[in-house]
């Protein structure tokens, strides 16, 4: 089968975040699938912006899209995201020239303006049509207060929604309650289907070698927990939705109760000059700026709990996917979660511990709590892995595709 996996903001090895596309085409080619990752050649989560046309990184084949350049205005943003679809309408003739026409077309949505574009570009080559969601639009930036409800861009944002729910063949959702809303939305019974994040076999495999990994932010950890510190470490993005707020202010609790346990952050967003500012004051904690994920991994296994927390929002109710959660089951011996127990739903093998979202209290008492539980064995976190490996997820995504691999 021919895969053409169309998403705006793809990742990979020396590419930046996002790596799912990345990992679910180099599983698809290892099942004998010819796999494409249509993607930006340039967006604000790339590293560098990538020449148009074909590049092979680490095995897979991606095309990258001549979007324009853009700095910190939104409206430069949004005439980069609205430029991918008739980007990928004018390219697809080429790209299948060179990759052959698809069987499948997957649209993955960091946002949905290109979902048409990629329906006609599959109706055009007589291929399915699939869209994986990630996150709820126009929901999520409606719930997050981001974008009130009221305005044109939501209003266009939930036309785009329901247009992608009616012409998917199938729609594919890391979040595992959102059925009922996109059948609310028009999405028809029968065509939805739980794909959560996970982890590739290369991060699993490294797990087996990670004591060795040496790094000046491990060897620190390391340090700090000989002279009888306690390390929570959070690794991931620091903006509205992570309720990093509520992480300080259970560090600031914890600093006059249990002044032993010591918080490192690790990660970049929107929200970090703030939450500096807010913790200028606290002796237990610190940040760190963005570091390769090999190292991330290490400073997780050299800590003795990781930490997420999210807010108390109905959004979250049709469940959540970060890939922090994967990585810290993986590689920490303790994580905790602070959300809502239907958030957490389908997930809860993943973490040792979770707690209410937005409450301080109960978030610094379970993290005493999980330190002193027992650590989870290497084994135990591997066996759990290995039930999100890219490998298995892939395998499910197309069981019952009635398309053959390539030959």
């Amino acid at each position: 089968m021919n895969i053409w996996l169309v998403h705006p903001f793809a990742g990979g090895p020396d590419l930046g975040r996002h790596w799912r596309p990345f990992w679910l085409a180099d599983a698809w080619q290892r099942m004998g699938h010819r796999t494409l990752v249509v993607s930006a050649g340039f967006h604000h989560l790339h590293r560098e912006p990538r020449a148009p046309g074909p590049q092979r990184i680490n095995g897979v084949d991606f095309w990258f899209l001549d979007t324009p350049r853009y700095g910190k205005g939104s409206l430069d943003r949004l005439r980069n995201n609205l430029s991918f679809g008739p980007l990928l309408r004018s390219g697809s003739t080429a790209i299948a020239k060179q990759f052959g026409a698809p069987d499948l077309m997957i649209a993955s949505s960091p946002h949905l303006f290109f979902i048409s574009a990629a329906h006609r570009v599959a109706r055009r080559f007589d291929a399915k049509f699939w869209v994986e969601i990630r996150d709820l639009w126009p929901e999520s930036i409606v719930a997050l207060g981001m974008t009130p409800a009221w305005h044109p861009l939501i209003k266009l944002l939930r036309r785009k929604e329901r247009y992608a729910y009616r012409a998917a063949d199938r729609v594919v959702c890391l979040l595992a309650g959102a059925e009922n809303h996109m059948r609310a939305c028009g999405l028809p019974a029968g065509r939805f289907m739980w794909i959560p994040n996970g982890v590739s076999e290369g991060e699993i495999r490294n797990a087996l070698t990670i004591e060795s990994l040496s790094h000046p932010l491990i060897d620190r950890i390391n340090l700090m927990k000989q002279q009888g510190r306690r390390v929570v470490l959070y690794a991931g993005g620091m903006g509205p939705p992570n309720a990093m707020e509520v992480i300080l202010d259970a560090a600031a609790a914890l600093g006059r109760t249990n002044p032993e346990i010591y918080f490192i952050l690790i990660g970049s967003g929107t929200s970090r000059a703030e939450l500096e500012q807010r913790a200028t004051a606290l002796a237990n904690l610190e940040f760190q700026d963005e570091v390769d994920r090999s190292i991330v991994h290490g400073m997780l296994h050299a800590s003795d709990c990781a930490v997420v927390s999210f807010h108390n929002n109905a959004l979250y109710h049709h469940g959540i996917s970060p890939n922090k959660l994967f990585d810290y089951c993986l590689f920490a011996p303790r994580s905790l979660i602070a959300c809502e127990r239907k958030a957490l739903a389908g997930l809860e093998d993943l973490v040792t511990r979770r707690c209410e979202p937005d409450d301080a209290a109960a978030l610094a008492a379970s993290l005493v709590a999980a330190l002193n539980d027992l650590p989870r064995s290497s084994s135990e976190r591997m066996a759990v892995a290995q039930q999100y490996s890219y490998s298995t997820l892939a395998a499910q995504y197309l069981a019952d595709c009635a398309i053959a691999p390539a030959v």
